[in-house]
């Protein structure tokens, strides 16, 4: 009986974790004044080709899932409302990324300039 009420904490502390690590994260990116991102690079040297012009979300989804092997999901680009100037490399854009991304994915997206929302 012992063992028993004993097996079963450890049993959900291990179920737990292995959810936490899969569950999906919101996170964004945050592009500079003129600076290319780096699905626009990856589509602009031909790393992909579309049958039309893929939107945002289309593009973004597809970087990451053929370049990273990353899922992403819910990617949006959201006007942030706030003033900007417009020097290049220096300033942000009036706009940013998000999306959703697992937890296990999240260390290779902040590699990539993304943060945690």
């Amino acid at each position: 009986m012992k063992k028993i009420l004993i097996g079963i904490p450890i049993l959900l502390l291990i179920f737990s974790l292995g959810c936490t690590s899969n569950a999906a994260i919101t996170m964004k990116f945050q592009p500079m004044q003129c600076e290319e991102t780096p699905w626009e690079k990856w589509y602009a040297e031909g790393g992909i080709q579309f049958i039309k012009a893929p939107t945002d979300s289309e593009l973004i989804i597809a970087y990451y899932s053929n370049v990273y092997k990353i899922e992403l999901t819910e990617v949006k680009k959201v006007e942030s409302g706030n003033a900007v100037c417009e020097a290049c490399n220096v300033c942000l854009t009036s706009y940013y990324f998000s999306a959703k991304v697992k937890n296990s994915d999240s260390a290779k997206m902040t590699e990539s300039k993304w943060i945690k929302i």
